[in-house]
């Protein structure tokens, strides 16, 4: 150390009090030379005490940060203020960390400044952190930035702060000073307003308002929004902002209008479609009653000419059948086969109007006494074509007796009448209980049929043979469907050609539910 030096060394018992200190504390002269260094400054940079007294203090100083420090200590030195800055150190290791030197200059009586005592402390950890709070905040504000929902910070009482890059974009603002300070609710109107104060009321409560309602855009253009309002707290819990986001829902709501719209259109549509519906069924079944009573009228009306033109074809046959010639008894017997088929399909035709006009007297019967008595109807053509009847155990059913006992006439004539040249025919009669119904099966040996037409042969008038072959008018499978389905009842057919046929039918069962326990067969 210099003789100029050393007025100004420290002393003993100061050095120690320096050394006590957490912080790097130095002493400089006028020239930026050391001139005392505590144990933490040494321990830092690596310098010894002795070795440092006369350099330059910012031999430890950042390169970069040199100059600046250097000038910025000087020029607080001239105006006698204390001095301040942040520059990096050099550490023992060759190191820099960036640390905050406060320093004051202690001048003589005449107010020369004879040298400079501070301290350096390490603020280098939190500046890197608050570099990288601020990287991390300047990513978020990019996100935030980026996003198409408008994003608004409010003050508690709904004021406009700030808003995010893709909201001015969906607004239409060229410029947030425009809207800075305004009142937000301000620029909802009509039924919306309401929804918006409520929203406000609920997030200042600390709950999350939502609502959905119509806002133009600062340039007028028609808007949509579905904004949801959330408080934003500090440290202690409190509210002190509002952040409000509002996502455009305008295509959205057209869509939904639209879809109203052709739902509306739909509607009327529909309504008129149906109405014409209700007038063509209504007119459908005008129609169809009146062509059913006039089935019935006229089938009625025929049964006397027909009558009349048998009885005379018969008397021509009994007296003057000696004085007509081959030709002319040919003629009468076309005539009376004729008239005999056109009785057959009168008393048809008027069976079946009938089953239209009146109700099934409906009640808990043997279905074995319909059957017997089908049998009994039948008994002349069964004897002629030496016909086998076998059946199980008929049930109790629910129905009429008369019209059951049609079905199942029908059904075995049906089974007897259509059969293979040569072959005897062979009909078994069963019952299978299914559910609260009985289903009645009629199982045949006959010609059987292809399955196209299993659906078409309970149609009025449907053959599938012609006369020569097969005699009949083409309505009995149609009368028996008629009364099956009066009496709550479904029929189909299964079949397959060479082997034979089964028609099945359902009849609700009794509420005895018990079976006859009649079986057996008839020859």
């Amino acid at each position: 150390m210099t003789a100029e030096l050393a007025p100004l060394a420290v002393s003993d018992s100061l050095t120690e009090w320096y050394d006590r200190l957490p912080l790097l504390a130095w002493g400089a002269d006028a020239a930026g030379q050391i001139t005392f260094i505590n144990s933490a400054w040494a321990e830092f940079t690596g310098q010894e005490r002795r070795d440092s007294v006369g350099v330059p203090f910012t031999q430890v100083v950042h390169p970069d940060d040199r100059e600046a420090a250097l000038t910025g200590w000087q020029h607080a030195g001239q105006s006698g203020q204390p001095y301040r800055a942040e520059f990096r150190l050099r550490r023992h290791d060759g190191a820099y960390r960036t640390v905050q030197a406060d320093s004051r200059a202690h001048a003589d009586a005449q107010g020369q400044m004879l040298t400079w005592v501070g301290t350096c402390t390490d603020i280098h950890d939190r500046m890197q952190e608050q570099r990288n709070l601020a990287a991390r905040a300047a990513m978020l504000q990019d996100i935030v930035d980026a996003n198409a929902d408008c994003i608004k910070l409010l003050s508690p009482d709904a004021r406009l702060l700030s808003m995010n890059v893709g909201g001015m974009a969906v607004m239409e603002v060229d410029d947030f000073n425009a809207c800075l300070n305004a009142v937000w609710p301000e620029f909802w109107q009509g039924e919306t307003r309401p929804l918006v104060e409520a929203a406000l009321a609920h997030a200042r409560s600390g709950g999350v308002g939502r609502f959905e309602g119509y806002c133009p855009t600062l340039k007028g253009t028609p808007r949509w929004w579905d904004v949801t309002i959330t408080p934003i707290r500090d440290d202690m819990g409190e509210i002190v902002n509002l952040l409000a986001t509002s996502r455009d829902i305008t295509a959205r709501r057209q869509i939904e209008m639209e879809l109203r719209d052709l739902n509306a259109d739909l509607e009327l549509r529909v309504t008129a479609r149906t109405r014409d519906l209700n007038d063509t069924v209504t007119q459908l079944e005008r129609s169809n009653t009146e062509l059913e009573r006039f089935a019935y009228i006229a089938a009625h009306d025929l049964q006397e000419p027909i009558r009349t033109v048998t009885s005379f074809a018969d008397i021509l046959a009994s007296r003057y059948a000696a004085q007509l010639d081959a030709r002319a008894l040919k003629y009468l017997e076309f005539v009376q086969s004729g008239a005999g088929r056109m009785k057959a399909l009168v008393d048809d035709l008027l069976t079946y109007s009938r089953l239209t006009h009146v109700r099934p007297s409906i009640g808990p019967l043997e279905s074995v006494e319909p059957f017997e008595e089908a049998l009994g109807r039948l008994s002349g053509r069964l004897g002629e074509t030496g016909a086998t009847i076998t059946y199980g155990a008929l049930p109790s059913v629910l129905g009429d007796g008369p019209q059951l006992a049609q079905v199942f006439q029908n059904l075995i004539g049906n089974a007897v009448k259509f059969v293979r040249p040569g072959v005897t025919p062979r009909v078994h009669v069963e019952a299978h209980r299914d559910g609260e119904c009985w289903q009645f099966a009629i199982t045949d040996n006959g010609i059987g049929m292809e399955a196209e037409y299993l659906e078409r042969i309970f149609g009025m008038f449907q053959r599938l043979h012609v006369r020569d072959q097969y005699e009949g008018t083409g309505l009995g499978l149609s009368v028996c469907q008629k009364i099956v389905e009066a009496h709550g009842g479904q029929i189909w057919a299964s079949s397959e050609p060479g082997v034979g046929s089964t028609f099945t039918f359902t009849l609700r069962a009794a509420l005895s539910a018990h079976s006859s326990g009649a079986t057996g067969a008839t020859p």
